[in-house]
Order: C-alpha cells, then sequence, then structure tokens
C-alpha cells in the first residue's frame, strides 16, 4: 500500500512540474507567436495591395457564405493611403472546390474595381499539379482584371486566365475565389460586408 501511495505522489508531482513548465513555455513564446503571426499577415496584405499604406480591418461576426459562389469570406480590410482614405480592399476568401480541399487566397482591389493582386494562402493540391496554383508567374495573370469582367478561364489574349495544366479544379476553385471577392468588393454582398468600388 505504501508503495502504491510513493508512486502516485511521485507521478503526480512529475505531472505537476510538467504542467507547471508547459504553461512557462506557452506564456513566454504566445506574443512572439502572435506577432509573427500579425507580420506573416500584414506581408501578405501587402503582397496583393502594394500601393496602400495601411490596412483597417472591416468588422465580420463570423465568416461570410458567399451566396452564388462556392467561397466563404473569411476577412476583409480596407486599403489605406497615406491620409487615411479608402483607396480599395484586401479579401482573405476561401473556395471549397478545390481538388485537394479548400483554396484560400488574399487579394486586392482598388477603388476602381481592378485586381491589384492575387496570394495563394492555403491549399492542399496535388504537387506539381494543383500546387502550381502558388505560382508568381500563373498568379500576376489576375492583376488589373476587373469587377466588369471578372476573373475567367481562356485565352489572355481574350482577357482569360490559362487554366493549370492538369488541375482544372484548382483553376476553377481559384476563380471562384477571386470573384467572390470581386463580388464583396462590388457591395454584393453590402449588408454584411461594404464594398469598396467608387
Amino acid at each position: 500500500m505504501r508503495r502504491i501511495l510513493k508512486d502516485t505522489v511521485r507521478l503526480v508531482t512529475i505531472t505537476l512540474i510538467a504542467g507547471v513548465l508547459l504553461s512557462a513555455v506557452y506564456a513566454l513564446t504566445k506574443e512572439p507567436i502572435e506577432k509573427a503571426q500579425l507580420e506573416e499577415l500584414q506581408s501578405s496584405y501587402r503582397s496583393v495591395f502594394s500601393q496602400a499604406a495601411g490596412f483597417e480591418e472591416i468588422s465580420l461576426s463570423a465568416p461570410v457564405e458567399l451566396d452564388g459562389y462556392s467561397s466563404t469570406l473569411n476577412s476583409a480590410l480596407y486599403a489605406l493611403d497615406g491620409e487615411n482614405n479608402i483607396i480599395g480592399g484586401v479579401y482573405s476568401v476561401t473556395s471549397h472546390e478545390g481538388y485537394g480541399g479548400d483554396i484560400t487566397v488574399s487579394m486586392g482591389v482598388d477603388s476602381l474595381g481592378r485586381i491589384t493582386g492575387v496570394l495563394v494562402t492555403s491549399m492542399n493540391e496535388t504537387v506539381s499539379l494543383g500546387a502550381n496554383c502558388q505560382d508568381e508567374e500563373w498568379l500576376s495573370q489576375f492583376v488589373g482584371i476587373s469587377f466588369e469582367t471578372g476573373a475567367h478561364s481562356g485565352a489572355q489574349s481574350d482577357g482569360g486566365i490559362d487554366a493549370i495544366s492538369g488541375a482544372t479544379y484548382t483553376t476553377e476553385a481559384v476563380l471562384d475565389a477571386v470573384n467572390a471577392g470581386l463580388g464583396v468588393a462590388r457591395g454584393e454582398y453590402s449588408d454584411l460586408v461594404p464594398g469598396v468600388i467608387s
């Protein structure tokens, strides 16, 4: 009986020490991790809207399912100039139609309704096929596309986006997310998120 009691005390002591050490490590690393995540977010915002001097978050109570698209709006921000005037918006949109699952893009749209940049921030697509949706060269095709025409597959000479070879689902998922973001910027969901196109 004594032995069981000793073993129990040892086990409880070890567990308490491990718990205290774990909480101390968490407390020490929490702030640097949050800071790094914020810097990563700011970097992605700047990469899709380099003309902005800053960003202001648009409050969403929860992610917004975008009717008419297979996408969800995760976050929205105003892009601001040096005098805090709104010059566009930055959106994080997740399409649920990727071949490997969800594809999340960050995109910028200026106040004239033109895409300023697109960045794939999360995806699980097939390596060397759908994963090519992250290539800068492919994403650069979106820059300058306006809300009037929208993004669509087709020859670049016809204003379209060249599909990723062997990755039709991926291409369509990114197009859906981008068009959903353009819809938000245009004000299609103004009851939930204000548009930014003047």
